[in-house]
C-alpha cells in the first residue's frame, strides 16, 4: 500500500503546484514603458518611484530621449509596432501622431473621469484632439512666455511700472539702454529653423485681432491677416535693432533660452526678456547662486496687449498612449496619477505647471513668476494653426526667414511681408480642401 500511495501523492502534490502557478503569475508586477524627454530625469524618477510604492503590481521603466530627437525615433517606432506604453510629447504632435496611427486613442479612458475638475478644466484640449475628432493625448504640463525684467535696470531708467502696451515696452526697452548702457530687450533676432522671433511676432499680431490662420466655421479655415498686418509685425520688432536697444548681436542668438539671453540676464547685462517660466527660474537659480540671500531684482509682467488683449500661446506637454502598447489600463492608471498635483508636482517636477485651470493657482509662484499665471490665463491654442491646412514648421520657419531678411536690410519690411503672405497662401490654397 505504501508503494502505490506515495506516486499518487506525488501526482496529487505536482497537480496542486501546476494549478497554482498562473495564480502566481497573475500576482507577479507587469512592466511599463515611460518615455520623458525633459532634463529633469532623477526627479521624475522620485514620482515614478511613488507611483510603484501606490501600485505595486506596476513597475515602470523611463525611457530617456532628447526632444530633438523624440517626435521622429516615436514615428520610427510606431511604423514597427515598438511603441512605449506612456510617451511625453509636445502640445502639437497628437494630430500628427493620431494620423500616423502611432497613438491609442484615449475617449473610453477619458469618459471615467480625469484630472481635478474633468476633461473641460484641461487646457488646450482642441490639440489633443486627432482629425477624426478622437481624444489621442491628456494635457500634461503647460507653460507660455511672459516678460521677464530687472527691476534694478528699470528703475535707474526711471521706469517703475511695466509698460502695458507695444509703444510702452518700446519706449521703456529704448529708455533704458539710453539711461544704463545697458540693452532693454534683447529679443533673439537670429533665423534658424525654430526661430525665437516666430513667437514673438505672432504676440503682437494676435493681441491686434487675426492670426496668419483662423478658423472659418468648424471644418474650413482662412488666411485672415493681410500683408500690411504683417508688415506692422516686422516694422515694429525692426525698430529695436535700429534704434540700438536690441545689440545686432541678437542677429547671432535664435533661441529664446539661449545662455547669450540668460547669462544677460543673470549678469545684469539686459533688462527685459520674454521667457517661458522655466527659463526664467532657472536664471534666478544661477542668480542666487552668484549673490546668496539677496533678494533677485526680477519680476514678470503680462506681454503688452493690443485691441485684442494681451495673446501668448500656450506651451506645454502631453501624455499618450502609444498604440502598440499590450498594457493600456496600467498606461492609463500611470496617467491618472501624473495629472494630479500629489506628489509628482507638489515634491519632484516642481519647475511646471498641471494643464488644468484648476491647478494654476496650487503652483507655489515666487514673486518674481507672479506674471506667468496671469499671462496664462490670456494665453491662445495654437487652434488653427495645428489643424489648418498650413504646417506650422512652414509658417515658423518662413516667418522666422522673412523677419531675418528685414532685420539684416536685405529686404523691406513690406516686400518681406508680401512674399511671406503669398507663401503661405499658396501653401494654404494647396492643401485647403
Amino acid at each position: 500500500m505504501a508503494s502505490s500511495t506515495l506516486p499518487r501523492r506525488k501526482l496529487a502534490l505536482g497537480a496542486a503546484l501546476t494549478l497554482a502557478a498562473p495564480a502566481v503569475q497573475a500576482q507577479s508586477p507587469v512592466t511599463i514603458t515611460f518615455r520623458f524627454n525633459d532634463p529633469e530625469a532623477p526627479q521624475m524618477r522620485a514620482a515614478l518611484d511613488e507611483f510603484e510604492r501606490a501600485n505595486p503590481s506596476i513597475r515602470v521603466t523611463m525611457q530617456r530621449v532628447s526632444w530633438a530627437d523624440a517626435q521622429q525615433q516615436f514615428l520610427r517606432e510606431a511604423a514597427v509596432g515598438g511603441t512605449p506604453d506612456v510617451a511625453q510629447l509636445a502640445f502639437v504632435w497628437p494630430r500628427s501622431f493620431a494620423a500616423a496611427g502611432a497613438l491609442r486613442p484615449l475617449d473610453d479612458f477619458v469618459r471615467r473621469g480625469i484630472g481635478l475638475q474633468g476633461w473641460d478644466d484641461f487646457l488646450s484640449r482642441d490639440l489633443a484632439l486627432g482629425a477624426d475628432s478622437k481624444i489621442y493625448a491628456v494635457p500634461w504640463t503647460t507653460d507660455t512666455f511672459a516678460m521677464y525684467y530687472n527691476k534694478d535696470l528699470l528703475a535707474q531708467a526711471g521706469i517703475t511700472s511695466f509698460p502695458t502696451d507695444w509703444e510702452g515696452l518700446r519706449a521703456a526697452s529704448q529708455g533704458a539702454q539710453q539711461r544704463t548702457g545697458k540693452p532693454g530687450w534683447a529679443f533673439p533676432a537670429g533665423s534658424c529653423g525654430t526661430p525665437s522671433v516666430w513667437f514673438f511676432l505672432n504676440y503682437f499680431w494676435w493681441s491686434k485681432g487675426p492670426g496668419l490662420i483662423d478658423r472659418d466655421g468648424d471644418t474650413r479655415f482662412r488666411i485672415s491677416m493681410t500683408a500690411a498686418d504683417i508688415q506692422e509685425g516686422l516694422e515694429y520688432y525692426d525698430r529695436y535693432l535700429r534704434e540700438g536697444h536690441n545689440p545686432r548681436s541678437s542677429l547671432s542668438i535664435c533661441l529664446w533660452g539661449a545662455p547669450e539671453v540668460v547669462e544677460g540676464l543673470v549678469s545684469g547685462d539686459i533688462a527685459i526678456a520674454s521667457l517661458p517660466d522655466p527659463v526664467a527660474i532657472d536664471v534666478a537659480t544661477k542668480w542666487r547662486q552668484r549673490n546668496g540671500d539677496r533678494p533677485v531684482p526680477f519680476a514678470s509682467a503680462p506681454h503688452p496687449a493690443g485691441p485684442n488683449g494681451s495673446r501668448t500661446h500656450l506651451g506645454g506637454r502631453m501624455l499618450g498612449i502609444g498604440a502598440a502598447s499590450r498594457r493600456p489600463e496600467e498606461a492609463w492608471r500611470l496617467i491618472e496619477f501624473l495629472c494630479r498635483p500629489e506628489p509628482t508636482f507638489t515634491r519632484h517636477y516642481t519647475n511646471y505647471t498641471l494643464a488644468q485651470i484648476a491647478a494654476l493657482p496650487m503652483r507655489n509662484w515666487t514673486p518674481d513668476l507672479m506674471g506667468f499665471p496671469a499671462q496664462l490665463r490670456t494665453a491662445r491654442s495654437w487652434g488653427a494653426y495645428n489643424a489648418g491646412p498650413v504646417p506650422i514648421p512652414f509658417m515658423w520657419n518662413a516667418t522666422g526667414r522673412a523677419a531675418g531678411s528685414v532685420f539684416i536690410g536685405e529686404k523691406t519690411a513690406a516686400q518681406a511681408a508680401r512674399e511671406l503672405h503669398e507663401a503661405i497662401t499658396r501653401e494654404f490654397a494647396r492643401n485647403q480642401r
